[in-house]
């Protein structure tokens, strides 16, 4: 179903056809299956009544489908230099609040005007600037819509821009970190191959043992340790053990997790979550199964400083971008400059015009 009006020139579409449900206690205009319009002779308090009142003729469901070319005309009356320019610019300003909400997506500090319909009909503005009689106004209340929306164009492509700068920045400094830590671990390995002495995990109180009693009394440490501090409890091939304790937001413990730290000073954790392996002997030997992970952390290490440089390309582009329309929103701020400029002195010169007195006989 298509609307026909003449001051807002909308489009409504009816895409399916259904029984018109009633609007008991809700401001609106009745309008029959079968009726060709509506009509508003008054101007109501909120843009929604105003949309209201044409609901019923517009909404699914009305007959004028199969007869009247699926057309109906909206009506809305307005008396030029009166009272209705008033009332239709507080019904703007109510609407652009409304919008706002609604939308979230105002990028600038003014509001965007929307339309009194669904489809991009005259705005408020518009009804205001007609019934004011000036069509100046007219004309600075469309070059206001359209500077507004290169403004907003602006604003989104200065904070795209801005935000591709801020994570250049972050970028190659985790470039540079990742670099420095993937370093480190290539350092703590080359060491890890090339030690020559005895590896074998020492206790500080537990120097002589076998495997087997090496693994008890890590066990025991994992369930008497309790500090999240960190706390050295030996050495393997001249490299700290320590543990340290993690709890749960609440305060409760949750476990130990033992430590291998490398001569880098990086701290390596057993396993995927720090815990011991359950047998006493794989205990004993977790400082080397931690130590053999090493190259598989390198390795990732360097994927993501692949992952962080391949972004980069991109990122820059965005940030070298320059905005192709600040010609063209300078020009309409000067076009809009000099509009207000002629409408100001047309207030002024009707403001010097003498007032007509007249003598009642």
């Amino acid at each position: 179903m298509e609307t026909r009006s003449c001051m807002s020139r909308s489009l409504h579409t009816n895409r399916d056809l259904e029984k018109l449900e009633p609007y008991e206690g809700k401001p609106s205009r009745t309008v029959l299956r079968g009726e060709e319009g509506s009509n508003v002779l008054d101007l109501p308090d909120r843009p929604a009544d105003l949309e209201q009142r044409n609901g019923r003729a517009v909404r699914k469901g009305n007959t004028v489908k199969f007869w009247g070319g699926n057309v109906v005309d909206i009506i809305i009356y307005g008396t030029e230099k009166t009272l209705d320019a008033y009332k239709f610019n507080l019904l703007r300003n109510k609407q652009l609040f409304i919008n706002q909400i609604n939308n979230g997506t105002i990028a600038v500090r003014r509001i965007d005007e929307d339309s009194m319909d669904e489809n991009t009909g005259m705005n408020f503005a518009e009804f205001v600037a007609v019934l004011s009689g000036n069509m100046d106004l007219l004309n600075k209340a469309k070059l206001d819509n359209r500077i507004m929306q290169l403004e907003k164009e602006q604003a989104i492509f200065n904070k795209e821009r801005y935000r591709a700068e801020r994570k250049i920045a972050k970028t190659e400094q985790d470039i540079e970190e990742t670099m420095l830590t993937k370093q480190r671990m290539s350092e703590d390995w080359a060491y890890y191959k090339e030690y020559k002495g005895e590896r074998k995990t020492l206790l500080l109180n537990l120097q002589q043992a076998t495997a087997e009693e090496t693994g008890r009394e890590l066990h025991k440490i994992a369930k008497t340790y309790r500090s999240e501090a960190i706390g050295t409890i030996g050495s393997y091939i001249g490299l700290n053990l320590s543990v340290r304790s993690e709890y749960h937001y609440t305060g409760a413990f949750e476990r130990n997790i033992f430590l291998v730290e490398g001569k880098s000073g990086l701290k390596y954790k057993c396993g995927l979550s720090g815990a011991l392996p359950l047998g006493f002997a794989d205990s004993a030997a977790y400082p080397q199964a931690t130590l053999d992970k090493l190259p598989e952390l390198i390795r990732r290490q360097q994927e993501k400083i692949d992952q962080l440089a391949n972004e980069l390309p991109t990122l820059q582009q965005i940030f070298s971008r320059k905005w192709g329309k600040t010609a063209e929103l300078d020009a309409l701020k000067q076009e809009c400059k000099e509009l207000q400029r002629k409408i100001d002195n047309s207030l002024k010169e009707l403001e010097q015009q003498p007032a007509v007195t007249v003598i009642a006989a």
